[in-house]
């Protein structure tokens, strides 16, 4: 039987967060999961950062340009809807054992805390943490 990797699903704030607020969020995963682990991102995400790299303020469009060199680290994994619907979708086939998802977006987080999917997010700007122990 193959290793099973703990799968981290990120959306579009997560991976601008090294650009944002200059946290190395591969280092900080290492840390938090402390196992091995795959960066699914999903296709929505990246048309997010593809759009926001061309038409975001400046702040964003390096942000963004940071976060699709952190996705070519990553898997895509195709969904047409959008973002939040693909992550959720995503989730909710992964289950709760088998990942846990990036996100700042309050909304989304509060939708994955309902299915029991646990978030890792940034926290006091300065480092990651999970919203639930894994098991």
């Amino acid at each position: 039987m193959g290793l099973k990797y703990l799968k981290v699903i990120a959306d579009t704030s997560f991976l601008m967060i090294p650009g944002t607020f200059g946290v190395d969020i591969i280092s900080e995963l290492n840390r938090l999961l402390e196992r091995r682990y795959r960066l699914l991102i999903p296709a929505p995400v990246l048309k997010e950062l593809e759009y926001l790299a061309r038409k975001g303020t400046p702040s964003e469009r390096s942000s963004a340009r940071l976060g699709m060199v952190l996705a070519e680290q990553g898997e895509i994994v195709e969904g047409g809807e959008e973002a939040d619907e693909a992550i959720l979708r995503l989730a909710k086939k992964e289950g709760k054992e088998g990942c846990v998802v990036g996100t700042n977006d309050r909304l989304l987080q509060k939708k994955l805390e309902e299915l029991g999917i646990p978030v890792v997010r940034l926290k006091h700007r300065s480092y990651l943490m999970l919203t639930k122990d894994l098991e």
